[in-house]
């Protein structure tokens, strides 16, 4: 290479160099003092709700009706420090579920029956033939939260006759 070509190339990248080095700043320093003083502290505490227990005879639940089922009926307590106005009812067969309004709860002997009119239940879908769940939950009035489920299970027949159900604790 010549030298004039040479020298060309050495003036070039040295005028880069210096061209690049007036681009990056060097850090200045700063007046901010990371000594604030704290304007709000707060403190966490879990909250667990406790569920619905099972209560009454095995099996927690029944039906109703002479030739189809016109009710179903389940047995609870709410647990200690909650209201049996805290219970909620979500009924569901398949994909469809509605919160249930419009159902009975009577005590007695600390044993609370909610009884359910089937005719309430029919937004879900047809409950011939197939099952459907009731879950069972306790919703804390000042947070919210919802306890873990309880679930009673119905199994009825084509003819609208229930044929069995059970209860399955929290778990």
């Amino acid at each position: 290479m010549p030298r004039r070509v040479t020298r060309l190339l050495l003036a070039a990248t040295l005028t880069s160099l210096i061209a690049v080095g007036a681009l990056v700043s060097v850090p200045q320093p700063v007046d901010a003092q990371w000594r604030d003083q704290e304007v709000a502290t707060a403190t966490l505490q879990a909250k667990t709700i406790p569920p619905v227990s099972l209560a009454g005879a095995s099996p927690f639940c029944s039906w109703a009706g002479l030739i189809t089922t016109t009710s179903i009926s389940l047995q609870w307590s709410p647990p200690a420090g909650y209201a049996s106005t805290t219970v909620q009812f979500v009924a569901q067969k398949g994909t469809n579920s509605q919160l249930v309004t419009g159902a009975t709860t009577t005590v007695a002997g600390g044993v609370y029956t909610t009884t359910i009119p089937i005719s309430i239940l029919n937004a879900i879908g047809s409950l011939l033939g197939g099952s459907f769940v009731i879950h069972v939950t306790v919703v804390d009035p000042q947070t919210g939260w919802s306890s873990k489920v309880v679930d009673y299970t119905y199994v009825m027949t084509l003819a609208g006759i229930v044929t069995s159900c059970s209860a399955t604790p929290a778990g």
